[in-house]
C-alpha cells in the first residue's frame, strides 16, 4: 500500500512512541467459560512489559470507527502495530491497572501504523 505523502511508517515509533514511551505491563487475560454454570472465567497470563504511549484521557468521550459517539474511558494506550496487546487484556501503569477496550489499528493508506486503545479501571 502506498503511505499518504508526508508519511513515513517510522513516524509513531521515532515521533511519540520515542518522545513519550513508558513502560507498561501488559497482562494477558483469557476467558473460558465454565462447563457447569455457563459463567465466564477470567485467567491472567504471566505479565509482560511492553512500551507505549499511555495517559489519563483528558476527554470523557470519542468516536468509535464508525463514528458513533461512546465512552472514551480512563486512559489511552497506543503501541507499535508489531506489539502484542488484546481487548480485555489489562495493562497497568502509573500504579493504576487498566482494562484494554475498543482496541482499533490506524492505518494510513492501508499500512498498519500504530494500535490504540481506550483504557478502562479494573475496580
Amino acid at each position: 500500500m502506498v503511505l499518504p505523502p508526508g508519511v513515513e511508517l517510522t513516524d509513531f515509533t521515532l515521533g511519540p512512541l520515542a518522545d513519550f514511551g513508558k513502560t507498561v505491563s501488559r497482562i494477558p487475560i483469557t476467558k473460558t467459560t465454565d462447563n457447569i454454570t455457563g459463567r465466564e472465567i477470567l485467567t491472567q497470563g504471566t505479565p509482560v512489559n511492553i512500551t507505549a504511549v499511555a495517559d489519563r484521557a483528558q476527554k470523557p468521550w470519542m468516536f468509535d470507527n464508525a463514528g458513533k459517539l461512546e465512552e472514551g474511558g480512563d486512559a489511552f494506550i497506543m503501541v507499535a502495530p508489531s506489539v502484542t496487546l488484546n481487548e480485555q487484556d489489562y495493562v497497568s501503569f502509573d500504579g493504576i491497572t487498566y482494562e484494554v477496550r475498543s482496541l482499533v489499528t490506524i492505518s494510513p493508506g492501508g499500512t498498519a501504523f500504530f494500535k490504540h486503545g481506550n483504557l478502562f479501571i479494573i475496580e
